[in-house]
């Protein structure tokens, strides 16, 4: 159970949050991003109308298994004195690809990214 704290950010400076990435500043129940890239790399610039159909390839169909956990967590139950949490300065220079950025609390996270990368580098093409 997320608690009532508020988050306080005195300065954040980015650049760049893209390709399913998050900023959250405060407390959350969910977090959740997804991303999907196909790179293909030639010799030539040439791109075919029929490409690109991510489906089409098992990295992005595959499910990702988890990692089975065989150990017990003890339940912690914590008491924040102070009902704020306090950041001073941050600085970023990139997320990307389903990355998170949060100051705050949350319950579940569930992040994903795959990237299919292709090279064609037969002198025909």
């Amino acid at each position: 159970m997320i608690g009532t704290r508020n988050s306080i950010v005195q300065y954040l400076d980015i650049k760049n949050l893209i390709f399913g990435s998050i900023l959250e500043i405060g407390d959350s129940v969910h977090l959740g991003a997804n991303a999907n890239a196909l790179a293909v790399q030639r010799r030539r610039q040439l791109f075919y109308a029929d490409e690109g159909d991510l489906l089409s390839f098992s990295a992005f169909t595959k499910p990702i298994p988890l990692p089975p956990i065989y150990e017990s967590f003890p339940i912690r139950h914590k008491i924040h004195d102070s009902p704020n949490i306090r950041v001073g300065n941050v600085h970023v220079i990139a997320a990307s690809n389903a990355a998170v950025l949060h100051i705050g609390s949350t319950n579940h996270i569930a992040m994903e990214g795959r990237v299919k990368h292709i090279r064609q580098i037969n002198p025909r093409i």
